[in-house]
């Protein structure tokens, strides 16, 4: 019996990722591919969305929650920063998103160690795999003592 265990929505990840990237190499090119990029970030939301994933907060950070345009400082954006917030003003819709700065040790919730339940590799064979959880749990215990 095979003992492998399934990541859910693994799919729909790689299709997230790939729309993100597809929409990012898009912007940064030129404004006429503009609606393209738009479209795929839109894409890569509803597929969050209707797999009931979640997006990364890094992703979700630089996605316009009005147009879904992408928020590429200097090209799609304004950034200013003004009494310890950082404002991303998006050019196209004129919609603002602030991220707080004043807590310094704030930690996300994907960045905490306690988030990693379990990390799986695909890439490998079994017993690589078994090998690399062990390295990978004693380096989780090693930075949970440091906090």
């Amino acid at each position: 019996m095979n003992n492998t265990k399934k990541c859910i929505g693994k799919d729909s990840f790689q299709r997230m990722n790939y729309l993100y990237q597809l929409s990012n190499q898009l912007a940064t090119e030129n404004q006429s591919a503009h609606i393209a990029s738009v479209q795929y970030a839109n894409l890569a939301v509803n597929i969050s969305k209707k797999a009931v994933l979640r997006l990364d907060a890094d992703l979700k950070n630089t996605i316009c929650k009005s147009c879904r345009s992408l928020l590429l400082p200097g090209i799609t954006c304004k950034v200013r920063i003004k009494k310890k917030r950082i404002i991303k003003h998006c050019l196209k819709c004129n919609h603002m998103k602030i991220f707080d700065t004043r807590n310094q040790d704030y930690v996300t919730w994907n960045q905490r160690s306690e988030s990693l339940v379990e990390l799986l590799d695909y890439s490998a064979t079994q017993s690589e795999n078994e090998e690399s959880k062990k390295v990978k749990l004693e380096e989780m215990d090693i930075s949970r003592n440091k906090m």
